[in-house]
């Protein structure tokens, strides 16, 4: 199901059991990354090594992956989607380590998870959620395109944080009128 999305530095690949090391090391051991997540941050071997076989488990069944570097296959972060009801979708948590932010990873994130929904399983909408607080996460939806839909209050399971998420939408018709638009500029230069 969808086993690889290939980006232009990273691709999206489903977890193996080697990955425990370098996830614990990027993402799961990252204190600055659990600060946006839902989930509790893992931090040792043994508990990375359990992560990671559940994470093998889960991506069979579901649209979620690692994120590796494409030169090494290093894994530096997480991402999925959700079918929620047909045809549409909802990304359920995108994440890449502190150290391998503001290199354009997460825009590569974005741009595979929305083609993949809307050019091949043909999604009528996708939304995206971020921590209010999180100002990256929203400048990102932003520059997809991403319009503000509602608002959402949420007791973080594992430390009792009460954290406000602002959802954005993202329709089938503004997704591609964005995409024509880029390739008539891409043209131009």
């Amino acid at each position: 199901m969808y086993e690889t999305l290939i980006g232009k530095h990273i691709v999206l690949r489903k977890a193996r059991a080697e990955d425990w090391e370098s996830m614990l090391k990027n993402v799961w051991g990252d204190e600055e990354v659990y600060k946006w997540m839902l989930f509790a941050p893992t931090h040792t071997q043994e508990e990375a090594v359990a992560r990671c076989e559940r994470s093998i488990q889960f991506q069979k069944e579901h649209l979620a992956w690692f994120v590796a570097l494409k030169d090494t296959d290093e894994a530096i972060g997480l991402c999925a989607v959700n079918e929620y009801e047909k045809g549409h979708f909802e990304e359920c948590g995108i994440c890449v380590g502190t150290s391998w932010q503001g290199r354009g990873y997460g825009k590569e994130i974005v741009a595979l998870l929305l083609e993949l929904a809307f050019e091949t399983l043909g999604a009528e909408d996708m939304t995206y959620g971020y921590y209010r607080e999180n100002l990256r996460s929203k400048a990102l939806a932003e520059k997809f395109g991403f319009r503000y839909r509602d608002t959402i209050e949420r007791v973080r399971p594992w430390d009792g944080a009460h954290k406000t998420i602002d959802k954005c939408l993202l329709t089938r018709e503004e997704y591609f009128a964005a995409q024509g638009a880029l390739e008539r500029r891409q043209r131009r230069e």
